[in-house]
């Protein structure tokens, strides 16, 4: 297939790159041009634009972004990654939460502000902890935090709304659980390749420090529906053939002994989860994105293994932005190019002796790609992998195997992995 592959800020050009490799013509398109060098002596060269899209079989977003634009071109072209309703979707959280109530998914009492004071005043009502959602974009988002205490949270605040002034925001009530993700692949009638995630945020072991969005994680593929999925995203199927809804879907939620909450939802690729997905999917990632894309019902078998770990690895700045002048060159050894279907890479590219080294805008090297039978054998092979790299200062939670699989046996005992029937959505 002939593929256009738009990236925002090159987060998904490993994911061309293995398409590329599985013998597809693709063309990168790239939207932020500060991130030209992302995979450079690897991939070819990015466009600014791509030729007449109708010369295009598939068209592929790696984000959320340029919803509008997606929309005008899956007129006549196959499309998948973006659409207007997956933008407001990603973006635009009391819009997600609406969504969820649409569908009768279960959500924690909430509230919308635009000022501190009244916000406080609710907190104080509510007398339990609760998470500060801020809206817009995600340097907006980064100040999300959840409370550990009503007065730790109105504390928090203060002090963020002393420096800071959040137009928007959103306070919810914090649910006590088990967190997990549910994805699937909505051809425009119904869903595919269903899995889950359980995913560690924290930079450092132990769960502390900054969230930066993954510090690595264990995606599955159950043999059927899910007490887990039935109760979530298999409701919202309604709600989405009512907006041509078509691509990946993901609902992350909290799992608990009395039900199942809502929380954010994620219509796009997840980066090392779709990584993750993949290794397991028993069918080539080109043909079922264009089958998705164009309505079709993929013919999926058995995955490949039972779990797929990864383990996020990184350099200084990270988990900061910085100057790529000040953090680039730092040598990237033990890493075989030869099978990178093994290996995400991120803020790295090839010099002029053909060696990998880092680009330096954030030190996100990437993160080895690991199956196994069981979830400590995929994370086991991950750490093998790392033993094996030759990466000054390298950094990486050496936790979260221990933490998916407690997760995962917490969710186990509660039932939510119990396989349903098959349910009409």
């Amino acid at each position: 297939m002939k593929i256009a592959f738009f990236t925002s800020e090159a987060d998904g050009v490993w994911h061309g790159e293995i398409l590329r490799r599985a013998g597809h013509q693709v063309d990168f398109v790239l939207k932020e041009d500060k991130y030209h060098q992302t995979l450079e002596g690897i991939v070819p060269e990015f466009l600014s634009e791509p030729p007449e899209i109708d010369t295009y079989d598939l068209v592929v977003f790696d984000s959320c972004s340029s919803g509008d634009m997606a929309d005008e071109m899956r007129v006549h072209t196959p499309v998948i990654g973006s659409s207007a309703i997956a933008e407001r979707l990603e973006e635009d959280r009391l819009f997600g939460i609406e969504f969820m109530e649409k569908s009768d998914i279960t959500v924690s009492s909430y509230e919308v502000f635009n000022d501190i004071a009244p916000a406080i005043k609710w907190l104080k009502k509510l007398g339990k902890p609760a998470v500060f959602k801020p809206f817009g974009n995600e340097l907006d988002k980064a100040t999300t935090y959840v409370g550990k205490s009503v007065d730790d949270l109105i504390d928090y605040l203060e002090k963020l709304f002393s420096k800071v002034k959040v137009k928007e925001f959103l306070l919810q009530e914090k649910v006590e659980g088990t967190e997990i993700s549910t994805e699937a692949w909505f051809n425009g009638d119904a869903f595919y390749a269903l899995n889950h995630t359980l995913e560690e945020k924290k930079f450092m072991s132990g769960g502390i420090g900054p969230n930066t969005g993954c510090a690595g994680n264990v995606l599955w593929m159950p043999d059927g529906p899910t007490a887990t999925f039935t109760e979530g995203l298999a409701k919202v199927a309604k709600e989405l053939r009512k907006v041509d809804y078509v691509g990946p879907i993901d609902l992350n939620t909290i799992a608990t002994k009395d039900g199942l909450y809502g929380l954010e939802w994620c219509p796009r690729f997840g980066y090392e989860g779709t990584c993750n997905l993949i290794c397991l999917l028993p069918m080539e990632f080109g043909q079922f994105m264009y089958e998705i894309a164009t309505g079709e019902s993929p013919k999926l078998g058995k995955p490949s293994a039972p779990f797929c770990a990864t383990i996020r690895l990184s350099v200084p700045p990270y988990p900061n932005p910085s100057k790529p002048e000040k953090y680039s060159g730092v040598p990237v050894n033990g890493i075989d190019l030869d099978t990178l279907e093994s290996f995400y890479l991120s803020d790295v590219k090839l010099n002029e002796d053909g060696e990998l080294e880092t680009i330096g805008q954030d030190g996100w090297i990437g993160s080895p790609i690991c199956a196994g039978d069981t979830i400590k054998e995929a994370f086991d092979a991950c750490e093998a992998v790392i033993s094996g790299l030759e990466i000054p200062n390298l950094m990486w939670r050496n936790d979260v195997g221990e933490c998916c699989e407690k997760r995962y046996a917490e969710l186990e005992k509660m039932g939510w992995l119990k396989i349903e029937k098959e349910v009409a959505a």
